[in-house]
């Protein structure tokens, strides 16, 4: 594209055409001034930056920024993890596998020992954007339900010490298993975290999901498993 050297501007801006004047003569030329503003540099380079201006404003109006930002969320609401001998995962209707940890504080947890109350299980990772974005809401939710429902969190193959400086930092107070060795992990069928289990008081799965949860989600699958 060519481009307007400051000569040409200078000689455009001080043209002693007037800004109000006809746009055509009575004769239905076009007056010379503009003939001549359209063939130049600096006519041409105005009239690339309009087009421009234009498509950008019909680009708006096609992709609104609020559609932008709901394809952004969509494609941080999964970070994919690789588990060694990852499993089927149980879906709806199956028994949910049973595991023996130990929590962050050096607690023992099973999930035999927690049979009783719905059990809700959420994989995820300290490095995970999508699940440090949702530990309000479960926050927020679980404390909605009283104790309702049990929440343990289980760290898909990260160390005690890096898991147990995070927690500090998110303010999380939920038991924490760290599952270095992707056990769990590995019989839960993990692919990507976050990924939430919801187990009824017999033990038995009643939603997975995989992805971030809005409250409003979250709410409906605990009742669904205190329902069953």
């Amino acid at each position: 594209m060519p481009t307007p050297d400051d000569d040409e501007v200078a000689e455009f801006l001080e043209a002693d055409e007037p800004a109000l004047k006809p746009d055509r003569s009575s004769s239905g030329k076009e007056p010379a001034w503009r003939a001549k503003l359209r063939s130049s540099n600096f006519g041409q380079a105005a009239v690339v930056l309009v087009t421009a201006f234009a498509i950008a404003v019909a680009a708006w109006w096609v992709v609104k920024p609020e559609e932008q930002d709901r394809v952004r969320a969509g494609t941080e609401a999964v970070s994919q993890v690789e588990v060694a001998g990852v499993q089927q995962p149980p879906a709806a209707g199956d028994s949910a596998p049973g595991f023996t940890a130990t929590d962050i504080d050096g607690t023992p947890i099973s999930l035999e020992g927690l049979r009783g109350k719905p059990v809700w299980l959420v994989f995820m990772a300290t490095w995970c954007t999508g699940c440090r974005t949702e530990i309000p809401d479960i926050q927020g939710v679980v404390a909605s339900r009283g104790d309702a429902v049990r929440v343990v969190v289980i760290y898909v193959g990260e160390s005690r010490n890096t898991v147990s400086d995070y927690s500090k930092r998110v303010g999380n107070d939920f038991p924490e298993v760290v599952d270095q060795d992707q056990q769990i992990s590995a019989a839960y069928g993990i692919m990507g975290v976050p990924t939430h289990y919801f187990i009824d008081a017999g033990g038995v799965v009643r939603q997975r999901h995989v992805g971030v949860l809005s409250p409003d989600a979250m709410t409906q699958a605990i009742q669904n498993a205190m329902s069953s």
